[in-house]
């Protein structure tokens, strides 16, 4: 896995910190949510990643393609976390909307029967094609810079 992501980014350090403070941040407000109220435990895990998926992911991987070695202050995690979210609302809370407000008849009662995409289907694919042209246009550059060596 590791040499199939060699020519786009590289995982160091300073990323399995960011990883492990997203992820541990997570599991505490997971065990909390769910010990003090009645909802099952399964049912904010489910909301996080799902949050997770949508708020951090896609930022953090063009972060990692494009910015990696752009410093903001003096803690390398703190910039690559800002970033990633900043950059995942640019990349997909933006589109999202967007793509909400251009949606004919969104809250339509007949909307089942028009068989209107729903909210999901609309997140999955930006999720897909923020992810894929961003690896797609790497790799273009990564060519193309192979062809004029």
């Amino acid at each position: 896995m590791n040499e199939f992501l060699k020519p786009y980014f590289t995982i160091d350090a300073e990323d399995k910190k960011v990883w492990m403070g997203v992820l541990g941040a997570g599991l505490i407000g997971i065990v909390l949510l769910s010990v003090f109220t009645t909802t099952s435990f399964f049912y904010y895990l489910e909301r996080y990643l799902v949050a997770l998926m949508m708020i951090f992911l896609p930022g953090y991987v063009v972060m990692k393609i494009y910015l990696d070695k752009l410093s903001l202050s003096d803690s390398r995690v703190t910039d690559k976390v800002m970033m990633a979210f900043g950059l995942s609302i640019l990349t997909m809370v933006v589109p999202y909307y967007f793509s909400m407000y251009l949606r004919p008849a969104s809250f339509n009662t007949d909307e089942e029967k028009m068989q209107a995409v729903s909210d999901t289907t609309v997140v999955i694919v930006l999720l897909i094609l923020v992810i894929g042209v961003s690896f797609g246009v790497k790799y273009y550059q990564n060519r193309k810079n192979q062809a004029q060596s």
